[in-house]
C-alpha cells in the first residue's frame, strides 16, 4: 500500500464521466479506472484486491476536489481486513483421540490404492540396486584392489573393477583375418 501511495503521486486522474477516470504516468502510460465497479485497467486492483498506485492517484484527484474519499484501507478487499481474519479464526479447533480410539468401520468395501500405471518415458535398463548389494559390492572392490593391486587382472580395469578395458587386446580383421587392425582400417594385407 505505501509503496503505491508514493508510486500515485507520479499519475495524473482525469475525471471523464460519472464515475470514470483517465490515469496518465509518467512514462505514457494511461489507464481507465471506474470507481463504481471498482475494476482498474491494470488489472491488479482486481487480482490483488489491494488499490493499484492509479486508483491512489484518482482517490488523491477526488479528495483535492473537495468529495468525501475516507480512509484507504476502505478500498482494499475485505479479505485483507484485521476484522475478517478475526472473524476466520474465531472458531476454536476441537483436540481429537488418538488413532487406536477411533471407531472402527462398518463399512464392507475396502477403499484400496488407484492401480500403477508405468509413466511415459524410456524405461531404464539398469536395475536399482538395493543398499544391501551397493554395500557388498563396495566392499568386494575394496578387497580385490588390496589383492591385486592397481594393474588388474587379464585386461580388467584398474583395482580389480570388473570391467574390461581394450588395453593389450589384439584385434582381428574381419576382412583378411590378420591381427593387429580393423576391417575400417585394412587395406589388403
Amino acid at each position: 500500500m505505501e509503496t503505491n501511495t508514493t508510486n500515485a503521486s507520479n499519475y495524473i486522474a482525469r475525471w471523464n464521466s460519472s464515475d470514470k477516470y483517465e490515469v496518465q504516468g509518467p512514462w505514457q502510460d494511461q489507464h481507465v479506472v471506474d470507481m463504481g465497479q471498482r475494476v482498474c485497467s491494470c488489472r491488479k486492483w482486481e487480482l490483488t484486491g489491494i488499490p493499484c498506485r492509479h486508483v491512489i492517484a484518482v482517490l488523491f484527484d477526488k479528495a483535492d476536489n473537495g468529495e468525501d474519499v475516507g480512509e484507504l484501507y476502505t478500498y482494499v478487499h475485505k479479505v485483507h481486513w484485521l476484522e475478517t481474519w478475526k472473524e476466520a479464526y474465531s472458531y476454536k479447533v476441537e483436540p481429537i483421540k488418538g488413532r487406536i480410539m477411533w471407531p472402527v468401520s462398518d463399512c464392507p468395501i475396502k477403499i484400496s490404492p488407484p492401480p500403477h500405471r508405468d509413466q511415459p518415458g524410456r524405461p531404464k535398463k539398469k536395475r536399482q540396486r538395493s543398499m544391501e548389494e551397493k554395500s557388498q559390492s563396495q566392499s568386494q572392490t575394496q578387497s580385490q584392489s588390496q589383492t591385486i593391486g592397481a594393474s588388474g587382472i587379464d585386461g580388467h580395469g584398474p583395482g580389480g573393477s570388473g570391467k574390461l578395458t581394450r588395453k593389450f587386446i589384439t584385434v582381428t580383421c574381419s576382412k583378411c583375418k590378420n591381427k593387429g587392425h580393423n576391417a575400417r582400417t585394412c587395406k589388403g594385407q
